[in-house]
């Protein structure tokens, strides 16, 4: 399954970017993923249009949202 991640920038403005689904290759239970950017990052949601079978979506938010 791909890994579908939004990142909110302090800005206002978002990006959503598509992981394909090979990341999980190494470790099927979690991964990690360095990126470099010149804005400030304020959030992260996992799958922000619920696309994909995930059944727990309370872990899918940095930071967390009640």
């Amino acid at each position: 399954m791909p890994l579908i991640v939004e990142y909110t920038y302090a800005d206002g403005t978002k990006e959503e970017v598509r992981y394909p689904f090979e990341i999980w290759r190494k470790n099927d239970a979690s991964v990690k993923r360095v990126f470099s950017s010149d804005k400030e990052l304020v959030g992260i949601t996992v799958d922000p249009n619920l696309e994909t079978a995930d059944i727990d979506t309370s872990n899918n938010s940095w930071p967390k949202v009640d």
